[in-house]
């Protein structure tokens, strides 16, 4: 009984070490000064953030969109999707 304690203990510990080792994903530069977090392409993020400088709609390809301007240009440009996120900033 003790043994099996001390075990389901041990694998509690290391399941736990997994999870916190695993924590939020580190943002992947793609580039172009786009970086994106949750898995999302590279080529997806780039072609997301060129839509919406060219339109300004605030849900381009089913992500929820904001933006910066200066001077009439965009700037800064922030989307999510659930988990996802993809920042570009010139």
């Amino acid at each position: 009984m003790n043994r099996l304690l001390i075990s389901v203990i041990l694998a509690g510990a290391f399941v736990l070490s997994l999870l916190v080792a695993a924590g939020p994903a580190a943002a992947v530069a793609c580039g172009g000064g786009v970086s994106v977090k949750g898995g999302t392409p590279c080529w997806k993020a780039k072609r997301i953030v060129k839509e919406y400088k060219k339109t300004r709609k605030g849900s381009v390809q089913g992500f929820s969109c904001s933006g910066r301007t200066s001077g009439g240009r965009v700037v800064v440009v922030n989307c999510k999707l659930l988990n996802k996120k993809i920042h570009w900033e010139s």
